[in-house]
Parts: C-alpha cells; sequence; structure tokens
C-alpha cells in the first residue's frame, strides 16, 4: 500500500495518458480541431523564442557594461545628470523602436508566418514605450 501512495502520481499519469489515447482513438477529428491551435501557438512561440535567444547572443554585452559604468560614475558625481542621461537614452531608443516599426513590411493574406511575427514583435515594441 504505501507503494501505491507513495507513486501516486505515476498511476494517475497513466490512467490519463490511456484515457486521452481512448479519446483520440475514436473521436480523430474532434481532437484534431482542439490540438490544431495548440500547435500553431507552439509554432509561433518557438520562432519567437528563437528571434529573442538570437538577439541575445548578438547583444553587446560589453558596451551595456560600459554604459552601466559611466552611469554609476555620472550617479556619483552628479545625480541630477543621470536623468538627463537616462532620459536622452530613451528617446533614442524611442526612436529606434519607432523607425523599426515604420520598416516593417505590410501584411498581406500571403505573408509567411515569421513575417506576421516580426511585424507583431515590433508592432508591440513600438506601442509599448511610451
Amino acid at each position: 500500500m504505501r507503494f501505491v501512495a507513495k507513486n501516486f502520481h505515476i498511476v494517475v499519469f497513466a490512467c490519463f495518458s490511456l484515457i486521452v489515447a481512448v479519446w483520440v482513438a475514436t473521436e480523430p477529428g474532434r481532437a484534431e480541431k482542439i490540438a490544431r491551435p495548440l500547435v500553431e501557438d507552439a509554432r509561433e512561440v518557438k520562432a519567437l523564442a528563437s528571434g529573442a535567444y538570437r538577439e541575445l547572443r548578438d547583444f553587446q554585452w560589453r558596451a551595456a557594461f560600459d554604459e552601466f559604468v559611466t552611469m554609476y560614475i555620472t550617479a556619483m558625481r552628479l545625480p541630477s545628470l543621470v536623468f538627463e542621461r537616462l532620459a536622452e537614452r530613451l528617446d533614442k531608443f524611442n526612436d529606434d523602436i519607432s523607425k523599426r516599426a515604420q520598416g516593417a513590411p505590410a501584411l498581406t493574406p500571403d505573408t509567411d508566418a515569421n513575417g506576421r511575427l516580426a511585424f507583431h514583435h515590433a508592432d508591440a515594441s513600438a506601442s509599448a514605450m511610451p
């Protein structure tokens, strides 16, 4: 009895797997209707994640570190300059995001999935900035 109680999660998983297998075998059309949106969402998540990983890989960590050190030194010397520099950096960032959003291709019915994702990503990024 102790073995069953200790490994109850395995029994539950096995029962769930059998029930789903029987359901898919008896109603394949309905199972496909339910699974299709999940698969499409998974493809979109994969495309977005691969783009995010690519951006992280190409990120210039040394430049970010140097900028952080510069901001820290500025904050120690004269704290009011930090906000001025931060406002300048945010303006540059906002301009960059806006340019990226304007350069995105127009959506057409025959546009591939990656193009749609890039457009939505740029649009969402541009609208997120003040």
